[in-house]
């Protein structure tokens, strides 16, 4: 397939002022392998192999429901965020989000994707994270407490005694470590809120604050799945060698990024 081969010239750690947001030209996203290939209650967890643009990178995944596989290419757009409200959050893919789950009930869309960039924040920052030596544990359970945000009925079958994904199980400590992180990053939320709309740069995660989110957005929304990426870190190569060989004989009984359907919203 052709993919643009212009360099990767964005920095996720550009600082956007007051509550603009920048959108570029669109951008080619293609699955080049599952990350570290960590996987929790019979999928693969974030962070995951996208090339942007030709350019190598680990993203993170907040929507549950699309299938995408190994190789698949579309376009999005990419919004870069320093302060977070509802007037900037329109064109993204869960833009309108209606919960009715006892711990996200009353949220925005602005406060959701805030307390996803904490989450994923909270991801990226943890030691060797994409490579096979991740704590894929906390990993997964950050990657469920993301997909939760953005995923009422998710949540709901998680919190049910089978704690049930779908695919596979969650233990009952890892459904209430889903819950304390997303209950965690929400307060944190809350604490850099004023007026609608959340500074992250007042959000430290490790010392480290969480100056933008960075949102890549399937056009249209229903072609692919969303992305993420925070600029706490600057995200390497995923170990693509051995991971893709991996990925590409595949491993039985898992289904590459839960083989999610896309469900309107």
């Amino acid at each position: 397939m052709n993919i643009n081969k212009r360099s990767l010239i964005r920095s996720l750690g550009l600082v956007v002022a007051g509550l603009v947001s920048v959108a570029w030209a669109a951008d080619t996203l293609t699955v080049q392998n599952v990350g570290a290939g960590a996987v929790m209650g019979g999928v693969y967890t974030s962070p995951y192999g996208i090339s942007v643009n030709g350019t190598p990178t680990l993203l993170i995944c907040d929507d549950y429901e699309t299938n995408i596989s190994l190789g698949d290419s579309w376009s999005a757009s990419l919004t870069t965020l320093a302060q977070i409200s509802s007037a900037n959050v329109n064109g993204f893919k869960f833009a309108s989000s209606p919960y009715s789950s006892a711990i996200l009930q009353g949220t925005t869309a602005a406060e959701d994707y805030a307390t996803a960039a904490v989450l994923a924040a909270e991801l990226m920052t943890l030691p060797n994270i994409g490579t096979p030596t991740e704590n894929a544990e906390t990993a997964g359970e950050l990657s469920f407490a993301i997909w939760s945000v953005f995923d009422n009925s998710l949540y709901t079958k998680l919190n049910t005694s089978s704690h049930t994904t779908g695919y596979g199980s969650l233990t009952l400590t890892e459904v209430n470590a889903v819950d304390a992180y997303i209950t965690n990053a929400q307060a944190l939320v809350a604490s850099a809120t004023a007026a609608g709309t959340t500074n992250l740069a007042d959000i430290s995660i490790d010392g480290q604050p969480v100056t933008n989110l960075a949102v890549y957005s399937p056009n249209p929304l229903s072609t692919s799945q969303e992305f993420l990426a925070v600029d706490t870190v600057r995200a390497a190569e995923p170990p693509s060698p051995v991971l893709l060989g991996l990925d590409l004989l595949g491993l039985a009984g898992l289904v590459l990024f839960a083989r999610r359907r896309w469900l309107a919203r």
